[in-house]
C-alpha cells in the first residue's frame, strides 16, 4: 500500500517517538525545511516533553504517532530524530488506524523498528 504524494500547502505532523530532542534549535530546523518544501507543519502534542533521555513517556509518544495518522488534514508522519526509544511504543501503536489512513511515514536511524511494524501489519511503505 503507497501513500499519497504530498503536495505543496499539505500538512505534516511532527513527532518524536524515540529520543527527546533537547534543541529548540533542531525543532526549528525541522519546521523551516518543511516550510522550504511549502508544506505546513503540526507539531505533535508531546514533542517537547521528556522523560529522561526519550521524548515523554511510551503512552505519549505512542498518542502523537497515533493522533497524526488519525488527523484527516496531516498527510505525512515525520519523527524529527531517531533513538532506541522507537522500539518501546510499537505495543501501543493502533496499526488498524495506520492501515485505515495510509500516509507518508519517514524517519531514520532506530525509526527502522517502527517501518518494520508497520510495513509488516498494514502493507504500507514508509520512507526511511
Amino acid at each position: 500500500m503507497k501513500p499519497k504524494v504530498l503536495k505543496k500547502g499539505d500538512t505534516v505532523g511532527l513527532v518524536t517517538p524515540s529520543t527527546y530532542v533537547s534543541s529548540p534549535d533542531e525543532i526549528a530546523t525541522a519546521v523551516r525545511t518543511a516550510e522550504y518544501f511549502g508544506l505546513r507543519v503540526k507539531m505533535g502534542a508531546n514533542v517537547r516533553k521528556r522523560a529522561g533521555y526519550l521524548g515523554g513517556s511510551i503512552a505519549e509518544r505512542a498518542a502523537d504517532v497515533n493522533a497524526m495518522f488519525a488527523d484527516p488534514e496531516v498527510k505525512a508522519v515525520f519523527a524529527i530524530r531517531g533513538g532506541y526509544g522507537s522500539a518501546q511504543i510499537l505495543p501501543a501503536l493502533d496499526y488498524e488506524l495506520i492501515g485505515r489512513n495510509p500516509k507518508i511515514f519517514q524517519g531514520y536511524s532506530d525509526i527502522t523498528a517502527m517501518h518494520l511494524a508497520i510495513h509488516q501489519k498494514t502493507g504500507l511503505v514508509t520512507f526511511h
